[in-house]
Order: structure tokens, then sequence, then C-alpha cells
């Protein structure tokens, strides 16, 4: 085990699975997961994972059952184009679940930014996602204090909803709404 050398043309889910720490593998590109997240970083992402949960517990109830579930980072998730560890997302799909983590597209996405991030969530993150199908991909701001909701269309994202914090942004195709915060 060791940590990954240059290669080219790019590395494989076969180098990724030999090393050591957390890192994403997105089009043969390696990026590094560490230092950990900020105390802000996890308390937002903290937050939004009880808000996420007790939705969809709430849609449980309210529909007489469901499968979506709510899964926070490290969770490797298997994409056409690599592997990737979002801060948050959520899978409906029990098909999805494998011992190693979620194959596949999620339901939804959620992507915390910070400053050593943002570029890539915005970018490689983004274009990953639309490629799988990922029907909806959440950023969020927490210098801005917005998120921004990205929905598919034909393949595409599109700027669905800017949200301001406390306010309610309605996910998963509009079945549950969550509080931004």
């Amino acid at each position: 085990m060791g940590l990954p050398q240059l290669k080219h043309p790019g590395y494989t889910l076969e180098d990724w699975m030999t090393w050591e720490g957390r890192w994403e593998l997105i089009e043969g590109l390696a990026y590094d997961m560490t230092p950990a997240p900020s105390l802000e970083h996890q308390n937002i992402s903290s937050n939004l994972h009880i808000n996420l949960g007790n939705a969809l517990a709430e849609a449980r109830r309210k529909a007489g059952g469901g499968d979506c579930q709510v899964f926070a980072a490290p969770t490797d998730v298997y994409l056409d184009l690599g592997v990737v560890q979002p801060d948050l997302l959520v899978v409906c799909d029990p098909k999805k679940k494998s011992k190693r983590g979620i194959e596949g597209a999620p339901d939804l996405v959620v992507e915390i930014l910070s400053p050593a991030t943002a570029q890539k969530d915005w970018t490689h993150k983004r274009w990953a996602y639309e490629a799988a199908g990922v029907p909806e991909y959440l950023l969020v701001d927490p210098d801005e204090r917005v998120g921004v909701l990205l929905r598919l269309n034909a393949g595409h994202y599109e700027e669905a909803i800017r949200v301001v914090w406390g306010e309610v942004v309605a996910l998963l195709g509009e079945k549950l709404s969550i509080q931004l915060s």
C-alpha cells in the first residue's frame, strides 16, 4: 500500500483500492480527502443529515413505506467515472447498496463547499454526478450562507433554486423539504 504515484493515462479503480487514506478518483485523477473538514463544515453536515433523515422518516410515515436512506461521508460511491465520497447522499434503490458502498447514482448528492474543495465540487464532481445521472445535486456554501440546487434536465444540470440560510428547500423531486442550516 502507498500513496498514488502519477502514471499515464490515469489511475484506475484497482490503483485506488491500494491507496492509504481517503481519496476520490474522478476520470483517472486522484483527489486527496485530507485534511479533515472544519468543525463548521461538520456541524452543517450533521444538521443537514438530521434534517434529511427526519424528512425521509416523515415521508415514509405519510406514504406508508419507502426505501430512501441518507448516508454521510465517508461513504464510497462507485460511478462509471470513478469513486467519490460526497458529504451527504440519499439512495432510494436498495439494490444500489453493497458491502463496499453505493453502486451507481444516488438520488441526491450534497456537497458542503470549503476553500479547498469548492472548485472540484463545482467542476469535476458536478460533471461526474451529471454523467452518472444523479437527479439532484445540492451545493451548500457556508461562507455565503446559501445553497444551490441543480436538477438534471435532459442529461444536464440546471439551477433549480438558490436557497438562503434558514429557508426551506424541496428535494427528491419535491417529495420532501428540509431547512437549509
